[in-house]
């Protein structure tokens, strides 16, 4: 028997070291501003599933001082809000979630911003409050979100500074073992490429979350896709994620972006095709509170009256009715999307927002659209409910979900012997296989009972059949 050479075997070792599936990480984006909806769109930290995360992101209103320090503040300093509500995150942290702060979506402090980057003493500023506040909350981390870099109220110059920005940071952030985060528009029209230095913020970053989407898009003229997949070269998922992937060469520290929420318009006329004539935003609903904006979980319960289309280039879909048009995701375009994180062996995916999710199970399971990100780059043995330490009785013998055996769009939940009812939307039934709703004409739906109203005098207690079904 030959033995094969030791740097042999250690280069095969290697080559089936690298053909392993590599790990992906899941960022729950929390919006802090959730917990002024109404109603079930209300978010609190309770309503937190640690385990379907692998990073927890809180978005808080914290900004520069508007005197121009340069120190991190909250821009609502009447209010203890923010505190209280990072002393629930601090609360949620644990050895597998790790909990981060994100600071921006400045859009309004541009100018703030470049005049800090451009000062060495304001930088300073900035850095010594932001340790200051991570040991104060407790937080692992921080997400720099400034989507506006050269333009929007900024110079030109603040290419080169926030890079010399993000170098700084990042050695003092390593010297307290913090992660640093940043959030980019990875559009590829001119002003927003001329932006970014992708490779030196790619090198300093731990991670870089591609943003492709935009909340100021509803105040456009054009109904326009929340987050297309392709046939957009400018603002397509797979056109934008290629384009940082080549010029960063460091797959592995981008992710996704995907948009939980969905994105209203109202149309200028009977044409629903999108790119067709728009008025501006859609009607604000009762629970969020915003134009042009809907929580998914809002939406799902009000998708049976919407007349609902896929468009199979761009990979989305999208529904209208009367005059208002909506953009949002399901479990299809968030599956394209996902295998497109795993061609381009990405870092993962961060989700936007954990709120805007269905996190009371309105429509079904609970976080619907998170549990399909999970079941295809997450740990599929957190979507599968652990089997109760006790044996429950009645309607639910053991953990689990499981379709209604005389309605087929109908299901429940078994947990702690406990049942919980749910209900697919119109056109759905419930898939037992995969553990979600499904198209009707995708699903195999015996309804092979007999239906017995009281009093008929066809059936008797002595000759009831086992798949009778009362009907009042």
């Amino acid at each position: 028997m030959k033995v094969l050479p030791v740097i042999f075997l250690l280069e095969l070792l290697l080559l089936f070291a690298n053909a392993a599936e590599p790990e992906y990480n899941i960022f729950c984006y929390w919006d802090g501003q959730s917990i002024n909806r109404k109603h079930r769109s209300n978010f609190q930290s309770w309503d937190v599933n640690t385990k379907l995360c692998t990073h927890l992101i809180y978005g808080s209103s914290l900004g520069l001082d508007p005197a121009g320090s340069g120190e991190v503040k909250l821009n609502r300093p009447e209010e203890d809000l923010d505190y209280d509500q990072l002393a629930q995150v601090r609360r949620l942290r644990n050895i597998q979630l790790k909990t981060i702060i994100s600071i921006g979506g400045w859009k309004d402090e541009s100018k703030l911003i470049s005049k800090m980057l451009s000062d060495s003493k304001k930088r300073d500023q900035f850095y010594s409050s932001l340790i200051n506040l991570l040991y104060k909350t407790a937080m692992q981390g921080v997400q720099i979100n400034w989507k506006f870099p050269a333009h929007l109220g900024s110079q030109p110059e603040d290419q080169k500074n926030f890079v010399t920005f993000l170098h700084e940071l990042r050695i003092i952030l390593q010297e307290h073992n913090f992660l640093l985060m940043v959030v980019v528009s990875a559009r590829l029209d001119e002003a927003t490429l001329a932006a970014y230095d992708i490779p030196k913020i790619t090198k300093y970053a731990d991670f870089v979350t591609l943003l492709v989407h935009d909340h100021q898009d509803p105040y456009s003229r054009r109904l326009s896709y929340n987050a297309p997949l392709s046939g957009d070269k400018i603002r397509s998922v797979e056109s934008c994620v290629s384009h940082w992937v080549e010029h960063s060469n460091s797959p592995s520290k981008l992710l996704l972006a995907v948009p939980l929420f969905a994105q209203s318009y109202t149309m200028d006329s009977s044409n629903t095709v999108v790119g067709s004539p728009s008025k501006g935003p859609g009607r604000q609903q009762q629970d969020s509170l915003r134009p042009g904006y809907m929580t998914y979980g809002e939406f799902c319960k009000q998708v049976s009256r919407w007349e609902k289309k896929f468009d199979n280039i761009a990979q989305v879909p999208y529904a209208y009715k009367g005059d208002q048009w909506v953009s949002y995701e399901n479990g299809r375009s968030i599956s394209a999307k996902m295998h497109l994180v795993k061609e381009q062996r990405l870092g993962g995916a961060q989700v936007m927002s954990l709120d805007a999710d269905d996190f009371q199970g309105d429509c079904g399971e609970r976080y619907s659209l998170l549990r399909v990100i999970v079941s295809i780059i997450g740990n599929p043995d957190t979507l599968t409910t652990q089997k109760p330490t006790t044996e429950g009785i009645g309607l639910c013998p053991q953990e689990g979900l499981f379709r209604n055996i005389w309605d087929c769009q109908q299901y429940y939940e078994c947990r702690d012997a406990k049942r919980i009812d749910y209900e697919c939307i119109e056109g759905y039934y419930f898939d037992e296989k995969l553990g979600e709703c499904q198209p009707a004409s995708q699903v195999e739906c015996k309804q092979d009972f007999v239906t017995w109203r009281p009093g008929q005098k066809r059936y008797s207690f002595e000759n009831l059949p086992l798949n009778l079904k009362i009907v009042y």
